[in-house]
């Protein structure tokens, strides 16, 4: 099976494509903005690593959570690509992908992100396994949470906040990886994860600031 996935849920873009046999990818932590690097990013990598678009079972993308901006550039993306050669997409929850560079831990695994100011995104894995799913919750409940996990190891951009929890993951080992991007794509195609191109979206749980305005002035 043939497909192209990318991920532009944090700072890095993680791109990678296999072919049934060989498995590529590449990533990119920079200045540069997944605006202007994205596309000169994927024309590249398509010629490098050999991809006719057209010959792609599926593609596949990162969803999140993460950045609203970033992960819409990625996800406008692959949605171009797949409808210009009307192929479907498979969703991958971003957090997942980074929690399986832990396989080695016995524990649980907590991806926590900033969410909006004094909430953070938070998901909990063992293994390859989802313990619980991403969610938007507040520091307090994300604290006691912590508390009744097994040996945990936190991990993403907000991990600083729960060190008397746990152990704090190596920014180094949060790099996504493209052949675990891959691996996580081909799985959800397998559980029939796959939509149309159109119906790919962010994994966006937590109300927008423009939402949130419009509430209080309506006072609901």
């Amino acid at each position: 099976m043939k497909i192209f996935a990318i991920d532009t849920s944090s700072e890095q873009i993680c791109l990678a494509y296999t072919d049934g046999r060989n498995t590529y990818s590449a990533s990119y932590v920079g200045e540069q903005r997944h605006l202007v690097k994205l596309a000169p990013l994927v024309e590249d990598f398509s010629r490098l690593a050999g991809i006719h678009f057209e010959e792609l079972d599926a593609l596949a993308c990162g969803v999140g959570p993460g950045s609203l901006t970033a992960l819409r550039i990625g996800i406008a993306t692959v949605q171009a690509i797949a409808c210009a050669h009307a192929k479907p997409v498979i969703p991958v929850v971003s957090s997942k992908v980074m929690a399986m560079n832990f396989l080695f831990h016995e524990g649980h695994v907590v991806v926590v992100k900033h969410a909006r100011e004094h909430f953070v995104y938070f998901s909990c894995y063992q293994k390859s396994e989802e313990v619980l799913s991403p969610k938007v919750l507040s520091f307090q409940e994300a604290f006691e949470l912590a508390q009744g996990l097994r040996n945990p190891i936190f991990a993403g951009d907000a991990k600083q906040f729960f060190q008397r929890y746990g152990r704090i993951s190596p920014d180094e080992l949060e790099m996504l990886r493209g052949e675990l991007l891959i691996r996580e794509a081909m799985e959800n195609q397998k559980r029939g994860v796959v939509v149309e191109p159109h119906r790919v979206e962010p994994l966006y749980l937590q109300k927008s600031i423009a939402e949130m305005n419009l509430e209080k002035r309506l006072g609901v």
